[in-house]
């Protein structure tokens, strides 16, 4: 986003592989509010079997070492369930080292005896390049396989591949069709994609409310995505009534599992007073979060928040440092770098390019950060 003035926007997000984000991102600027949406592209984002499989599920029968001798002895005598799940267990580097290519390969002898998991994530693993050589089309004839046998994950994936023309001529209308299909088997992922399409009308007629509907059943479910996307839904005002504090609530369940783009828009919640009572700190503590998770719109309001002293002393030097960061990371912050440096003397906004420098040398992108780290993190108290 080119930031013009310190005015407050927001951003409608990006579909993920393979689950969709509707990105609205709060951008603090003035106190003065405004919204303006506007879609962007889908992306691939990268993904695990945990996504549609459950990971705890998964987790829980890889627990122990023994459990995964015992899996590796029955995936060496042919069984096709513990082949995937040997394959999980590399993908994940659970009791042994990551290891990508051996889990294509324990996942390609699943898929071989017809495995719908497995043949997914072959599928998948030719689409990020995951242990194999990155092939869209291989990657989409896989995905194809255990979609047509009806597998839900397999046709969200596919779904999606349509709505972004990869591996294939993109075909809105196409996508929308395998999303429906893995809807009807009430499957979470597929719901909140379908919710995106409805909202911005892409493959289908724009129905907000129906879109806040299907992202209510993946919300309800506990996929962090729809919590974000019902979350900015009643921000906004999109499909259901504005409720700045039903918002605050679907962010916080979502920023409680670690969605940056939630732990950013409920921080922007707390400095305001919009749906929770003000609270400065509480604000900083989740924007320094959310950066630490990636989020670089949490990096622009930490500039602002510096910059303007909402609930720290006022500090220049900090506001350049996270806008230099920001900038490192794609965002055009180059008519503010202007205001913010004719504060600082040359070697304070030399210094302030080593600190970022030095914070993103320690961050690397990571979601490194723990809520303990940051004091804890409640739920929200409801706005007066």
């Amino acid at each position: 986003m080119h930031v013009r003035s310190w005015i407050l926007r927001k951003q409608v997000r990006a579909i993920l592989f393979p689950i969709s984000l509707l990105m609205m991102q709060t951008v603090v600027m003035n106190s003065d509010f405004s919204a303006a949406q506007t879609s962007t592209a889908p992306v691939i984002d990268s993904f695990s079997p945990s996504d549609r499989l459950g990971e705890g599920s998964l987790d829980e029968e890889l627990r122990t070492t023994q459990q995964v001798s015992k899996i590796r002895a029955r995936a060496e005598g042919g069984s096709a369930r513990d082949q995937f799940l040997l394959g999980y267990a590399y993908s994940k580097g659970i009791f042994q080292p990551q290891d990508l290519a051996a889990a294509y390969t324990w996942y390609l002898r699943a898929a071989n005896q017809a495995e719908p998991a497995a043949i997914t994530e072959v599928g998948r693993s030719y689409v990020h390049g995951s242990g194999v050589s990155q092939d869209y089309q291989k990657g989409l004839q896989w995905l194809l396989r255990a979609a047509s046998d009806g597998y839900a994950p397999a046709q969200t994936d596919v779904g999606l591949l349509y709505f972004q023309g990869v591996g294939t001529s993109q075909d809105f209308s196409l996508g929308v069709r395998w999303w429906q299909k893995a809807v009807e088997q009430s499957y979470g992922p597929a719901q909140s994609n379908l919710g995106v399409a409805y909202l911005s009308g892409m493959g289908v007629d724009r129905d907000e409310a129906h879109a806040a509907q299907l992202f209510r059943k993946a919300a309800d479910a506990g996929l962090a995505t729809a919590q974000f996307d019902l979350a900015a839904c009643y921000e906004a005002g999109e499909g259901v009534p504005r409720d700045f504090v039903t918002a605050a609530e679907w962010y916080w369940k979502a920023a409680r599992q670690g969605h940056s783009g939630a732990q950013n828009n409920l921080a922007s919640m707390y400095q305001a007073g919009r749906g929770v009572a003000r609270d400065a700190v509480r604000g900083l503590r989740l924007f320094l979060l959310a950066a630490e998770n990636g989020n670089m719109k949490a990096a622009l309001n930490l500039a602002h928040t510096f910059d303007n002293g909402i609930g720290v002393k006022p500090d220049p030097l900090l506001a350049y440092m996270w806008l230099q960061i920001a900038a490192d990371h794609g965002e055009d912050v180059s008519d503010v770098f202007e205001s913010v440096s004719a504060k600082l003397e040359e070697r304070q906004i030399k210094l302030a390019r080593q600190q970022a420098s030095a914070w993103q040398a320690q961050h690397h992108g990571d979601a490194s950060s723990s809520l303990m780290s940051l004091g804890g993190f409640k739920e929200p108290d409801r706005g007066r």
